[in-house]
């Protein structure tokens, strides 16, 4: 039972990152936890979510502008070996808690309109890419900061999506050896991803399908809407 309920809900995580370019770890890991270890939890989701944005990545490569992003790779980089000190010492329900009050509320504000005028962009790039890659290391909740950031930019949809897709497998791809030195990522681990990866594979894929038909409005009122239902999904775990 509980490896039929972690592919459904794999499949569906999987789905939202291919529709959306984000929300596996945070629609998945608060529902994963109810059936195993956080600490298990977090590393299968590094390892897939490697696969799921390369998927999305070369869909949406075309779009990209790796130089405006690169303020946000590095200092997400930089801030992975702070979050999984953080998740290996911190009360996790407190982060997650914490975190989802922080993405809801933000989520509700952007979708009222509320918006910052940021012309330093890639000033403003570094603190939230550290934050970024605070919340990766601790939570894999890495996609609220620059979620918000580039709706608050208003970045164009395949844009959103190959940034987004990019700047999360690169991530992902530097939290592993750090995984792996703290202890976390273990051979059982990796056997473990290797059952749930054809759930992973069907979402991922079902989702692009569907994005290629989504408005570029319609794409942000749903991004927007789906990160508000995690954050609460998030504080609900929490609780």
């Amino acid at each position: 039972m509980n490896i039929a309920l972690s592919l459904i809900i794999l499949f569906a995580g999987a789905f939202l990152q291919g529709l959306t370019g984000f929300g596996y770890s945070l629609f998945s890991l608060p529902l994963l936890v109810i059936l195993m270890p956080v600490s298990t939890a977090v590393p299968m989701l590094c390892l897939t979510s490697v696969f799921l944005n390369l998927s999305v990545f070369l869909r949406a490569r075309r779009n990209l502008d790796l130089k405006r992003i690169l303020p946000l790779l590095i200092s997400g980089a930089a801030a992975l070996p702070a979050g999984i000190w953080l998740l290996k010492t911190a009360d996790e329900s407190a982060l997650k808690i914490i975190i989802g009050i922080i993405v809801t509320l933000s989520s509700l504000i952007y979708l009222s309109g509320f918006r910052v005028n940021v012309k330093r962009e890639k000033l403003v790039m570094i603190p939230v890419g550290f934050l970024s890659g605070l919340m990766n290391g601790a939570t894999t909740f890495s996609g609220p900061p620059v979620i918000l950031f580039f709706a608050n930019q208003k970045v164009a949809k395949h844009q959103f999506r190959a940034s987004l897709a990019t700047y999360f497998l690169l991530l992902n791809i530097a939290a592993v050896p750090a995984f792996i030195a703290g202890g976390l990522l273990t051979g059982e681990t990796a056997l473990n991803t290797l059952y749930v990866f054809p759930a992973v594979i069907l979402g991922v894929l079902a989702g692009i399908k569907m994005a290629d038909v989504v408005s570029e409005e319609r794409f942000r009122f749903v991004a927007l809407i789906a990160l508000g239902v995690l954050g609460v999904f998030s504080v609900v775990s929490g609780l």
